[in-house]
């Protein structure tokens, strides 16, 4: 097998607390292979013991067999990837993705996109905590472009309970933010699909299920129920929250399999329908015309890079550390601010580009009123690009965030105009920045420095 599972948010043995390990994430997301190309991300959550790591190993074996038709390998192999175990302790703690990044050509866009594989520890049951699940599965969530939500036997209204807290954030930003929905792509992931005679199993029997839960209280709906306004809100805010909502419904494993206490996932010990139906299930999440790149929260419009999702990780970890997770609003300011931020260092950019083209190393000095008049000219160049880049803008009365952010990209860019002799790396810190950054610029010793 190619790669193993590395562990980038771990559980702390004596506070308890999640901690994010940077350096690992590092260690994949910003490897040579994943560069600037555009990330998807595919995330598996659900509840304790539901079979997640074991689905995502087929997932795993796509990916390195690059899905070629005889993807699914030896039918006498175990398998291989991601720990798991069919007994009833849980193997996952905290959040692990695939150390190998898998270079997938996607078709819609004709670019090379690196897929990162997630899985998740288990969710929504006694064995774990309301604030852990609530923080795994969030976290998943917003760091994921394909969430499957892995339930067992059918979509219960209690697991549309514990979708309730993100799909009223989605909601709530979503009225808000116009372009784009809080949330990419969520698979319902039906397991032992308990009514096959009903309804068949697989995609097409699957959407048809999930169109029946979430419209069946709507006024179109054939028997709609009488339900309260909570009801009907959440099924609103789920619809309002997700780009895209799907729903696959997969038979059982098979009773050999699951009283077989050697067995090790050999799909020869599965029961033909199940292998079937893998075959169609992975495709529909890996196949290069069906890749969701993740979209990047300070870019519009553009996909997410590695170094991005480093950043919105770290960023969506420190919030959580705060104890702000459970209030939706809470999740809609730090959205905002992973991407305020976001546009703020590409507002930086171009104010740091722009000063770099005026200096001439050539020349033996530059005169300090039209260095002044360069400098707010690119100032307002600058200001105006994190404006176009940050899709909040338009709602800075509901996020102050948006605000306090241009304020701090104004007084940074006036730290910057104190320029560093020798081309070399200088720490610019001044009463006046919010935060330290790095400037190069390439001058002479005999370029004098404006005074700030």
């Amino acid at each position: 097998m190619s790669g193993h599972p590395v562990p980038i948010v771990v559980q702390n043995k004596e506070t308890r607390e999640f901690e994010l390990d940077e350096e690992a994430l590092r260690g994949v997301l910003l490897r040579p292979e994943v560069g600037d190309k555009p990330v998807c991300v595919v995330a598996v959550a659900g509840a304790f013991r539901t079979g997640k790591s074991f689905l995502l190993n087929f997932l795993v074996k796509y990916c390195v067999n690059e899905g070629s038709p005889n993807w699914l390998g030896d039918p006498s192999q175990p398998l291989d990837g991601f720990v798991w175990s069919s007994g009833m302790e849980g193997q996952t703690a905290g959040i692990y993705i695939w150390s190998k990044p898998f270079t997938i050509y996607a078709k819609s866009s004709g670019k090379k996109v690196a897929v990162i594989l997630m899985d998740t520890q288990g969710t929504f049951d006694t064995q774990t905590s309301l604030r852990d699940s609530t923080y795994i599965f969030a976290l998943t969530l917003l760091t994921s472009s394909v969430t499957v939500y892995n339930l067992m036997n059918n979509i219960r209204e209690d697991d549309l309970t514990n979708l309730q807290t993100f799909s009223t954030y989605g909601a709530s930003a979503q009225k808000e933010i116009k372009e784009s929905r809080a949330f990419q792509n969520l698979l319902f992931l039906v397991r032992d699909w308990s009514f096959p005679r009903q309804h068949p199993c697989g995609h097409e029997g699957g959407q048809v299920v999930l169109e029946k839960v979430l419209g069946q209280l709507g006024e179109k709906a054939e028997k709609p129920m009488q339900a309260s306004t909570h009801q009907r809100l959440m099924r609103q805010g789920l619809r309002q929250s997700f780009e895209k909502l799907e729903c696959y419904l997969m038979p059982h494993i098979g009773l050999g399999a699951a009283e077989d206490s050697n067995f090790d996932g050999r799909p020869n010990q599965l029961s033909p329908q199940f292998v079937e139906h893998i075959k169609l299930l992975v495709p529909r999440l890996l196949a290069p015309e069906r890749l969701v790149v993740k979209r990047s929260a300070a870019r519009r419009g553009q996909p997410a890079t590695g170094e991005e999702l480093v950043d919105f990780i770290k960023t969506y970890m420190a919030v959580f550390r705060e104890g702000k997770l459970v209030e939706p609003t809470s999740l809609a300011e730090m959205t905002a601010r992973v991407c305020s931020n976001g546009a703020r260092n590409i507002a930086l950019e171009v104010y740091k580009n722009a000063m770099n083209s005026i200096v001439n190393p050539d020349e033996k000095s530059y005169e300090t009123t039209l260095l002044s008049k360069q400098h707010l000219a690119y100032k307002r160049d600058a200001v105006a690009a994190y404006l176009r880049e940050n899709q909040y803008a338009a709602s800075s009365e509901l996020f102050p965030v948006v605000h306090e952010v241009k304020e701090q990209l104004e007084k940074v860019s006036e730290c910057m105009r104190e320029v560093t002799p020798y081309a070399t790396e200088f720490l610019l810190q001044s009463k006046n920045c919010h935060f330290k950054t790095y400037i190069i610029l390439p001058i002479n010793p005999d370029y004098f420095t404006i005074p700030i």
